[in-house]
């Protein structure tokens, strides 16, 4: 063989013994990736592990609110506000927002609800108390119409007047006599009070506005809601606003 044969040989011979010792040497910093990777796969499991616990706590506590309200308001979703699991270990919540759409009160159904609950005890002998809450009942058009209707009164349609903190209703056929109603509460209860009436356009006879506030005043009036106080009452488009507020209630309890 020639001396370049030779050398050709010997060139191509080392190259092929460095390919093999590259591939026989690990990469630096090898077994330290495959540890980091370890390390943020069981910190993942652990958040994963966490996060679940923490959906599940909060969905008790949540559904324990829900059942201690159902009595008295209905269907209703609460909202948990901090962590479930920490309310589940002190056995106390921080505070909720509880809402639902079909809260019966008293002589009225199909009321909207919306309070902020503050302070919920969960367990020992205060369970289900709660230190504060405040929000707002509002009765839709709809809801008042169904109320009066059972008072006897022909009601046709309830049109609520934000701007003039009334509601004008249509009775009769056709809505001939027009009743305008003002809200008001009556010791802690929401009731209504003759604001005018008119028959065809024309002033309504007293006979006729004088039944009305017979009939209105044999329509027992609502209650606010579970313990609560009513502070204010207002007109809306939806209907008629109440807001309310209390402290130191048990909502399940009688009131």
């Amino acid at each position: 063989m020639s001396r370049t044969g030779m050398s050709r040989t010997a060139n191509a011979t080392a190259t092929t013994a460095a390919a093999s010792a590259q591939r026989r040497t690990p990469a630096p910093g090898g077994p330290r990736r495959r540890r980091a990777r370890f390390l943020l796969a069981g910190a993942l499991a652990a958040v994963l592990l966490t996060g679940a616990a923490e959906a599940a706590a909060t969905a008790v506590v949540e559904d324990r609110v829900e059942d201690a309200l159902r009595p008295r308001l209905g269907p209703t979703r609460a909202d948990l506000h901090g962590s479930g699991l920490l309310a589940l270990l002190r056995g106390r919540a921080d505070g909720a927002t509880v809402s639902g759409d079909d809260a019966p009160l008293g002589p009225v159904t199909g009321a909207a609800v919306r309070l902020d609950l503050d302070g919920i005890a969960l367990r020992g002998s205060g369970r289900g108390t709660v230190d504060a809450a405040h929000g707002r009942i509002t009765v839709p058009a709809g809801a008042v119409r169904a109320w009066l209707g059972r008072s006897g009164l022909p009601v046709s349609e309830v049109a609520p007047d934000p701007a003039a903190g009334t509601l004008r209703l249509g009775l009769g056929p056709g809505g001939a006599l027009t009743v305008t109603l003002r809200p008001e509460l009556r010791d802690g209860r929401l009731g209504f009070a003759l604001d005018g009436a008119s028959l065809m356009g024309a002033p309504a006879p007293e006979r006729l506005t004088q039944g009305i506030r017979e009939r209105l005043a044999d329509r027992p009036p609502a209650p606010a809601g579970p313990a609560l106080e009513p502070t204010g009452v207002r007109v809306t488009t939806r209907g008629v606003e109440v807001t309310v507020g209390g402290t130191d209630l048990r909502p399940d309890g009688p009131g």
